[in-house]
């Protein structure tokens, strides 16, 4: 491109020179490698048949409104039969080893389901949830990069949890947004028990 804008300029050097000059003057930009994009084939979407056979889990994103505007994430696991959340919480950030702290909870009341359905998000690739859910021989099904829709039942789980609690109110602390979930977690048990009966 340079070369032949100087053509048009009217300077007679030809692509040799004007490279030489170039690498000289130390105008050449390395490019950054491109990284690799995660391929994931596609699984079909089937319910599973009995209770604890399969779990979901993402995360949502939101705000706390205190001395300084904090961004918080919150968990939500969810039983893919029942549909019933086992797990919602805010923290200021989730490592990979904070999701599995949280994954053993729900385990030890719960037990361990076949597979859990995650996206293909950095805690949910890594290396130390791999190796948690190999010792507790979990499956851990990735969803094709791109489509929410193949964790819908979680996606929809989000959707509920936004519009029934975080959207009505600003929190000043993620103690008070946490306490404002377990309330509306609460109210979610009830009403299934409700129409169930």
């Amino acid at each position: 491109m340079v070369f032949h804008y100087l053509r048009r300029q009217g300077h007679k050097w030809n692509h040799k020179k004007i490279y030489r000059i170039w690498k000289a003057e130390g105008l050449h930009l390395r490019l950054p490698p491109k990284r690799s994009k995660i391929k994931r084939k596609y699984l079909d979407l089937l319910a599973p048949e009995q209770i604890n056979e399969g779990w979901a889990m993402d995360f949502v994103s939101d705000w706390v409104v205190g001395p300084g505007q904090e961004k918080v994430r919150i968990i939500n696991i969810m039983d893919e039969c029942s549909r019933k959340a086992l797990w919602t919480e805010a923290y200021s950030s989730i490592s990979a080893r904070t999701l599995i702290k949280v994954l053993n909870k729900v385990v030890q009341w719960r037990g361990c389901p076949s597979y859990i359905r995650c996206d293909n998000g950095p805690e949910f690739i890594s290396h130390q949830l791999a190796l948690w859910a190999e010792e507790n021989k979990i499956e851990l099904r990735f969803i094709q990069p791109g489509k929410p829709s193949q964790n819908g039942l979680l996606e929809r789980l989000n959707g509920t949890l936004r519009k029934e609690c975080l959207n009505l109110e600003w929190f000043e602390s993620i103690e008070k947004l946490n306490e404002q979930i377990q309330q509306w977690w609460r109210g979610c048990k009830l009403k299934s028990v409700c129409k169930r009966k």
